[in-house]
C-alpha cells in the first residue's frame, strides 16, 4: 500500500476526504504519546509489565511510538512497532535515531490487522493501545491478538469507555468501565487498569488547538478543512464530557 492508498485507506476510516488526512496528521504533531495518558503511566505500564532486557515488545498501530520508546530506553527490550502511517513511522525511526535505541527496534508501514493476521512471531508483551476500530471493536481485537503473545506474557488493551449518565452514540460502540473490564476478563486475568482520568485527555486534546488557530488562520478560505477543525474541536469536547481512557493489562498464562 502505497501513500496515498494508505491516506485513502484511512480517510475512509475516519469518514473525511483524503485531502484532510495531512492536516488529521498536522493535528497529531506535537504529541508524542498519541492517547490520553501520561508519560508517569507509561513508566508504570513497564513496571506492571515485569519487562526485561531482550523481552519482545510489539507495538500495534504504534504512532510515533511514543509508549513504546521509552519502554525499549528504560527496559532494553527489543520493539517490533507497526503503524500504517508513514509520517509516523518515519519519526519513530528518527526519535529511535536521535535517542541511540535504533538497534533494539524495528519499526513497520502496515496495517495492524493486517499484520496481526499473516505474522507467525509471537512477543512477550503485546501493545494495543487505542486502535481496536482496526479489528472492528473491541470483541475483533480480542479476538486477534491473544495468540501474539507468548505463554507467560502480557496483552495490554488501550480503551475508550462510557462514563457513568453519558450519552451513547451508535456511531461509538464502546462500554462502561465495569463491563469493558468484564470483557477482558475472558481473555485473561486483568492485572491491572491505568486511567489517567481528565489529566489524559487534557494531555492528548490541548496541544490540538494552537495548531487549528494556525490551520484556520493560514487557511481561511478553505471551507472543507474549517469544518473538518470544527469538528475534531466538538468531538475532542464530546470526549471529555462523555468517555473516559484506560489501558487494561491483561497477564496471559496460555
Amino acid at each position: 500500500m502505497n501513500e496515498q492508498e494508505t491516506y485513502a485507506y484511512l480517510a475512509a476510516g475516519l469518514g473525511i476526504s483524503p485531502r484532510l488526512v495531512p492536516f488529521f496528521i498536522e493535528l497529531q504533531q506535537d504529541k508524542v504519546i498519541i492517547n490520553p495518558l501520561l508519560l508517569e503511566s507509561v513508566r508504570r505500564l513497564g513496571r506492571l509489565l515485569d519487562l526485561r532486557p531482550g523481552h519482545r515488545v510489539l507495538d500495534l498501530a504504534c504512532g510515533r511510538a511514543g509508549v513504546s520508546l521509552p519502554l525499549v530506553h528504560i527496559y532494553k527490550v527489543e520493539l517490533t512497532g507497526v503503524d500504517i502511517l508513514p509520517d509516523f513511522i518515519r519519526e519513530a525511526w528518527a526519535r529511535a535515531e536521535t535517542t541511540g535505541l535504533y538497534p533494539q527496534c524495528n519499526f513497520t508501514v502496515a496495517d495492524a490487522a493486517w499484520f496481526a493476521a499473516h505474522t507467525r512471531r509471537t512477543w512477550d508483551v503485546v501493545l494495543m493501545l487505542g486502535a481496536s476500530f482496526i479489528w472492528g471493536g473491541l470483541d475483533g481485537a480480542l479476538q486477534a491478538l491473544p495468540r501474539l503473545v507468548a505463554p507467560g506474557g502480557y496483552l495490554a488493551v488501550g480503551e475508550p469507555y462510557y462514563l457513568p449518565q453519558a450519552e451513547r452514540r451508535p456511531d461509538n460502540p464502546f462500554l462502561t468501565k465495569e463491563e469493558t473490564t468484564r470483557r477482558m476478563g475472558v481473555v485473561g486475568p486483568v492485572v491491572e487498569i491505568l486511567d489517567d482520568g481528565e489529566a489524559g485527555w487534557k494531555a492528548y486534546h490541548d496541544p490540538e488547538e494552537k495548531i487549528r488557530a494556525r490551520l484556520r488562520k493560514h487557511h481561511a478560505a478553505d471551507a472543507e478543512l474549517l469544518d473538518f477543525l470544527t469538528a475534531t474541536e466538538e468531538e475532542a469536547k464530546w470526549d471529555m464530557e462523555h468517555l473516559g481512557w484506560a489501558v487494561w493489562v491483561l497477564k496471559m498464562d496460555g
